[in-house]
């Protein structure tokens, strides 16, 4: 930060005073010349250290956002893709359970899903689970009763499908998860053959770094969703610890009580009553901050809103202005690798398969928005 500093000097001396000042001060300096010349660059260096340091002090916060340092999260490293299947699996049916086929991004990766199947030679069987635990089970009960070769299912509620996927494992049916657990660093249950993960950590990290660099400091509600939908959690979660960590001020949490714009909206509402002061809010998803975003309008109301998934409206939106952020999940890679993974484990049960793959990720926001291909 640069400063300007004014010095006013006033002299208010004449005549013979003043020739005796200008003798006295010629003596002074010939003998602080015999004495040590650093008296007075010294003083000169504090001088200027002490402005700057008070400029330093003012700029920490910006400095400190400016540097944040790339992601080095527990999802850091991990690989990408499995391998290409090395042998062929005859009579092939996989069974893909979609959390909820309403939700345009999870649409285009179970798009990609029977693609992929498609390619490989597989039939797939796809159902909806609408985001119901209840609905969940019973649909991976009807697939174990079809006998299919193998299932991707992404849970809930992972104790729920307890049972469930006890029964797969003691008939041979390979299981591969959709993100869960969503945290890398919990050890995959064995009842998985692997798990795709979209990487949560990431996109919390990218919201929070984006936000801190816009405005350091700034405070932030996150909005969550009611329904107990571990990888949500775990988003809502790990946005508070970067965000945080970044210096941005962690003020509250309000939750949709269900997955629906009109919820959403509801939830957005009540986030400008209560924290009218908050620089920024994070979304579960996209659906729900664009809901989000037609509220902040209406009301006037200046934070920063982010979502996640990468889809055509929230694009849209950010193109606009009334969407800070999002932050592109490859869903189409996801719903490759997915089934590429679950098929290998069926056509060789012998090869152990990495524990997880993360598919990429990247902040998407009004500089860039317009150059990346949205989900859906």
């Amino acid at each position: 930060m640069k400063r300007k500093v004014r010095i006013k000097r006033l002299l208010g001396v004449s005549g013979r005073g003043w020739f005796a000042i200008v003798a006295a001060l010629a003596l002074v300096a010939l003998v602080a010349g015999c004495g040590s010349s650093s008296s007075s660059s010294s003083s000169t260096a504090a001088a200027e250290s002490s402005e700057e340091s008070a400029g330093s002090e003012e700029g920490a916060s910006e400095e400190s956002a400016s540097a944040i340092p790339a992601y080095d999260g527990p999802e850091a490293g991990l690989p990408s893709e499995y391998e290409a299947p090395k042998k062929k699996l005859a009579d092939c049916t996989i069974g893909y359970q979609n959390i909820s086929g309403a939700i345009s991004s999870l649409a285009a990766e179970q798009e990609a899903a029977e693609e992929e199947a498609k390619a490989l030679g597989c039939k797939i069987v796809a159902l909806d689970d609408q985001l119901n635990p209840t609905t969940q089970v019973n649909n991976f009960e009807q697939l174990l009763t079809q006998k299919v070769s193998a299932i991707v299912v992404y849970p809930i509620v992972p104790s729920a499908l307890a049972p469930s996927l006890a029964k797969a494992e003691a008939a041979g049916i390979p299981v591969i998860a959709d993100t869960t657990p969503p945290q890398v660093t919990t050890k995959l249950p064995k009842a998985y053959v692997s798990r795709v993960q979209q990487g949560w950590d990431q996109v919390a990290y990218l919201r929070a770094k984006y936000v801190a660099e816009q405005d350091p400091g700034a405070e932030f509600v996150v909005m969550g969703l009611a329904a107990p939908v571990e990888s949500l959690e775990y988003l809502g979660e790990r946005t508070r610890y970067w965000a945080e960590k970044f210096g941005l001020k962690f003020a509250g949490q309000i939750d949709a009580q269900e997955d629906t714009p009109a919820s959403a909206s509801t939830a957005m509402s009540g986030i400008v009553g209560k924290y009218p002061n908050a620089g920024a809010v994070f979304a579960y998803n996209d659906n729900a901050a664009v809901a989000a975003s037609t509220v902040a309008k209406a009301s006037q109301y200046s934070a920063t809103i982010c979502g996640g998934n990468g889809q055509k409206e929230a694009f849209q939106a950010i193109e606009n202005g009334s969407l800070g952020c999002t932050v592109w999940i490859d869903f189409h890679e996801m719903g490759k690798q997915l089934v590429r993974g679950v098929y290998d484990a069926a056509a060789e049960p012998e090869t152990k398969l990495p524990e997880t793959v993360v598919v990429p990720v990247e902040i998407v926001n009004k500089e860039n928005a317009g150059s990346l291909e949205p989900i859906g």
